[in-house]
């Protein structure tokens, strides 16, 4: 399908053969057309907190005559879950900021398996609830569209890999083990724009340590991230 993005279908790859999908946000039901043509979910909920993007969404589904499969809610967030009669194995959560997503996840409730988050901003809060709900990274992917990198992580309630320290928490668990090109562009830019901020900012700022502690994590990594990239090209 064209009008899918190098972003959705990297979300789209996440989901599992007969899964129960919720979309949260789903604007134009791009991802979930997708997912009910390619016969990728069992049972898709499209939800938006907005009637406008929802009727569109509406409109979309019908024209791809899948509205058996994809049921659309207007909804805020994900509190309509706490209901007994919905279990959802996969929770989308995409296109919005990290502190609009915790708002979200304040009702994480039993009926959810896993949840996939997609941002162009930080995602280290994300990893930091996931660790204090005991919760596990299943797995971390970058993807570039339209010049911009996106960070996409699944968490499993189950299994995975554990956030265990700090730059679990700010780079990620898969993410800087598997330290592809990718990864090292996106320290490369997060490194320069820190450098920015940090020349800006008055020494008495009470952000100024918090920032410079970041930017040297983010320069260890760094640096060792070029380290075995050159080391396995030997």
């Amino acid at each position: 399908m064209s009008f899918l993005t190098p972003r959705l279908f990297a979300l789209a790859k996440l989901i599992n053969e007969d899964d129960i999908v919720a979309d949260i946000g789903t604007d134009h039901a791009y991802l979930p057309i997708y997912l009910a043509k390619d016969r990728k979910a069992k049972k898709i909920y499209a939800t938006d907190i907005s009637e406008g993007p929802l009727n569109t969404a509406i409109n979309n589904i019908r024209s791809f005559g899948v509205e058996n499969i994809i049921e659309t809610k207007l909804a805020d967030g994900i509190e309509w879950t706490k209901n007994n009669k919905f279990v959802i194995n996969t929770c989308i959560i995409s296109g919005v900021g990290s502190n609009t997503m915790l708002n979200i996840l304040s009702n994480d409730n039993k009926n959810i398996d896993s949840y996939i988050f997609c941002t162009n901003t930080s995602l280290e809060k994300i990893r930091e609830w996931s660790k204090n709900k005991k919760y596990f990274i299943e797995s971390e992917t970058l993807v570039e569209d339209n010049e911009i990198i996106y960070e996409i992580i699944k968490v499993n309630k189950f299994a995975g890999k554990r956030v265990k320290n700090k730059k679990d928490q700010y780079f990620g668990p898969w993410l800087r083990r598997e330290n592809n090109k990718m990864f090292i562009n996106k320290l490369i830019l997060e490194d320069e724009k820190l450098r920015n901020i940090i020349n800006q900012i008055p020494k008495e700022d009470k952000k100024l340590k918090q920032l410079i502690k970041y930017k040297k994590l983010i320069n260890s990594t760094l640096k060792r991230g070029i380290k075995l990239n050159d080391k396995n090209k030997n």
